[in-house]
């Protein structure tokens, strides 16, 4: 949809970015283009959930699902894209379900068997488990990660860092996040879905505190940057920016590595890409961190993983490209 998929894909091919009430408070942000991990992807939304209304208990925005013939009938539609003609191709879900279906794995299977790369979110249910189809052995999943210092310098105090820290641009004045980032400031979400019994979980992205476009309330603003518009400050939109959280937001920067991956080599099937990933991931041990969070209320808070919540450790794009013959 409009709010959800336009803030996952942002992530994959980038987004223009440009705030009227940062320009307004005095920061020095011009008009920007936030470029994705794989800019030259092509997109092909494949609708499979929609927003059903019902008489009650639901309220005016009702509730978003799908069905399992659903999910699957995207699945098929886009490996059949790809028989004709539309390759390579990847699938990327940051959807899923509590329980395994065969109506979704038999469509994960046809999907993989014909040369298509499947990527899903892990889930966002915490140390009750993984959701399907992440947790299928042959799809590549993706946990929720995040960086220690999301919301202060890591010399300071609370209060919190400037709310833009996610820029990792020093042309505006901001502190550059290390690269590559060390395994000590990387932290596991506690939503993230924890690997259980029958279910395998690959890598970890970021899913914490992405920010990309996302509607306000009634809509997108859509004056331009150039208008010189005062909509966004004055009237009744908040913005078209959010910072988003969830496995939904890891599992793109998974599926914009095999993108690039798939460019550097097209042949390379669903084996090979989750080999190379995990292979080259930057490994996170168990731990605990304590994070200086917004919410629910900003304060620090003590954020806690196992190893059945990290996978083979944090994707490398670099090293994973690299790694490709």
């Amino acid at each position: 949809g409009e709010t959800h998929g336009t803030h996952v894909i942002s992530t994959i091919i980038g987004y223009n970015y440009y705030a009227p009430a940062d320009a307004a408070a005095g920061y020095p942000l011009p008009p920007i283009f936030v470029e994705g991990i794989a800019p030259e992807a092509t997109i092909i939304p494949v609708k499979v959930l929609t927003t059903y209304h019902f008489p009650c208990g639901t309220g005016p925005e009702g509730v978003t699902f799908g069905t399992d013939e659903m999910v699957a009938a995207g699945i098929y539609y886009a490996t059949n894209l790809k028989l004709a003609g539309y390759t390579p191709m990847i699938i990327t879900m940051s959807l899923g379900g509590p329980e395994p279906t065969d109506t979704i794995e038999d469509a994960v299977d046809y999907a993989i068997s014909n040369g298509v790369i499947v990527i899903a979110a892990a889930g966002n249910a915490g140390d009750e488990g993984m959701d399907w189809p992440g947790a299928y052995p042959q799809v590549i999943s993706a946990g929720a990660a995040g960086w220690g210092y999301e919301w202060y310098a890591p010399t300071a105090s609370p209060p919190p860092r400037y709310r833009l820290w996610w820029l990792r641009d020093n042309t505006y004045g901001y502190r550059d996040i290390p690269e590559p980032t060390p395994a000590s400031d990387v932290y596991i979400t506690d939503f993230s879905g924890r690997e259980k019994t029958g279910q395998q979980l690959d890598v970890v992205a970021p899913g914490s505190w992405v920010r990309g476009p996302f509607p306000g309330v009634p809509g997108y603003s859509h004056l331009p940057w150039w208008s010189e518009g005062l909509g966004w400050l004055v009237g009744r939109n908040p913005g078209n920016f959010y910072y988003a959280g969830g496995t939904s937001m890891a599992t793109p920067h998974v599926t914009a590595v095999a993108a690039m991956m798939l460019e550097k080599d097209p042949t390379l099937t669903q084996a090979q890409v989750e080999t190379i990933m995990k292979s080259t991931a930057l490994p996170i041990s168990p731990g605990s961190m304590m994070i200086y969070d917004i919410s629910p209320i900003p304060d620090w808070y003590t954020k806690t993983w196992g190893s059945d919540a990290t996978g083979a450790g944090l994707i490398q794009a670099d090293a994973a490209v690299a790694a490709v013959p």
